[in-house]
């Protein structure tokens, strides 16, 4: 049963701790002294990113999750290239905001993008 005043699903929470938790996580690989001995995990890291973000996008155009699929996608190709310069430090940066915006509206089932659009995933739940 959905809190009043929510616009997020359970689907749709799912997908949003899963896109802040690899933001955190490719934040955390795009930092030098994680990128200079294993740059390839990084990599790895960001190809998993790019793809949760697609699926989200793909998947939630209409349903809401593409709100955090394009900044994800946007993150997964900085994590990849900021490290190169050594700043991945930017990257970290912005999958903790990512990750904090992606958290709270997870616990809290309101997200004011989704109720901007019009968009309510927990109607159907």
């Amino acid at each position: 049963m959905a809190a009043p005043g929510a616009n997020v699903g359970p689907s749709d929470a799912n997908g949003r701790v899963i896109a802040g938790t690899l933001a955190l996580l490719g934040g955390v690989t795009a930092l030098d002294p994680f990128f200079q001995p294993v740059g390839f995990v990084t990599w790895v890291i960001c190809a998993a990113m790019f793809y949760a973000a697609l699926v989200l996008i793909i998947g939630g155009l209409r349903e809401g999750t593409a709100v955090f699929g394009f900044p994800l996608l946007i993150l997964a190709v900085l994590d990849g290239i900021l490290p190169l310069w050594h700043l991945g430090y930017w990257g970290l940066i912005g999958g903790i905001v990512l990750a904090v915006g992606a958290f709270t509206t997870a616990r809290t089932r309101a997200c004011p993008v989704n109720r901007a659009m019009g968009v309510n995933t927990a109607a159907g739940h």
